[in-house]
């Protein structure tokens, strides 16, 4: 990563202008924030990009574009706090398409069940890094699809451990908001989605096969009529992820079926993205 190399002897790293722009050109979701809001994302995301290391993986050629294109995502959500809380991630890893990692879980009746599954990505707990599949970075903005905001997210949540759904609320900011009606408002919510996948299930057919392309063409009509992605039902840290990638990237459903959790994302990130309109893709050239 040449421009990288180049200016890490400087205290904080300068991104280009032209490159600035050409990241919030291909992030739509950006160019709701105001002119000033985009100059402090942008110095955000210099500060990430100085303090962890961004390294690509599985033969991936990580550029100063995509490095410069994750780290402004990564950023968004703390726009409006503070980047110390990645303090607790070693740094980004990048995969070229979906890797594989080990999966376990217990049933009901104490069995433990391992497998290896390929994923998206991973943000891994007690200091680890953050990683990404680029390919799945790549179709962001579709339906609310955010795999970089879904992953830091995670770490947003790990800050007060193990992923739950409860992220740490900081006192310079969130004094207003109330723990337990976060928990009552998130379990209320969770449970609802819950219901809605299951009823989704319950339309598919008894002899549902993923790989029956009218099968899958029926499974995403219907999942496509929920307010978040149906992978937000597996866990309340997962509802939490999807919610947040939602609120940032296509709130709209989200306001309109969960109004309590987006009133409170609003209030934890301190930015409502429904109120800003989505601003000429030029503005990210005016940026010093």
């Amino acid at each position: 990563m040449e421009w990288l190399r180049r200016l890490f002897a400087r205290q904080t790293p300068r991104i280009p202008n032209p490159m600035w722009a050409a990241a919030v050109s291909r992030l739509p979701f950006l160019r709701r924030l105001a002119p000033d809001d985009l100059v402090r994302l942008k110095n955000l995301s210099e500060s990430l990009l100085e303090r962890k290391t961004f390294t690509g993986a599985g033969g991936f050629a990580l550029t100063d574009e995509i490095a410069v294109q994750i780290a402004a995502q990564a950023c968004l959500p703390v726009l409006n706090l503070t980047l110390d809380m990645y303090d607790d991630m070693a740094g980004v890893i990048v995969y070229p398409a979906a890797f594989i990692i080990p999966q376990a879980e217990v049933d009901e009746a104490g069995v433990v069940h391992e497998w290896h599954e390929p994923v998206s990505g991973e943000a891994i707990d007690a200091g680890g890094a953050v990683v990404l599949s680029w390919e799945d970075v790549e179709e962001t903005d579709v339906a609310g699809y955010n795999v970089v905001i879904h992953e830091f997210a995670h770490k947003l949540d790990m800050g007060n451990g193990s992923p739950n759904g409860f992220p740490p609320f900081l006192p310079e900011w969130h004094r207003a908001l109330s723990a337990v009606e976060w928990k009552r408002e998130f379990s209320a919510a969770y449970q609802d989605f819950l219901r809605r996948v299951e009823m989704v299930d319950a339309a598919l057919p008894s002899d549902f096969d993923d790989e029956n392309p009218e099968h899958a063409a029926l499974y995403d009509t219907l999942a496509a009529q929920l307010p978040l992605d149906p992978y937000a039902a597996k866990h309340p840290a997962e509802f939490f992820a999807v919610a947040s990638e939602a609120f940032f990237v296509f709130p709209e459903p989200l306001a309109l079926a969960y109004p309590a959790i987006y009133r409170l994302l609003k209030d934890y990130y301190r930015q409502d993205p429904r109120s800003a309109e989505v601003r000429d893709s030029g503005a990210g050239s005016r940026i010093d």
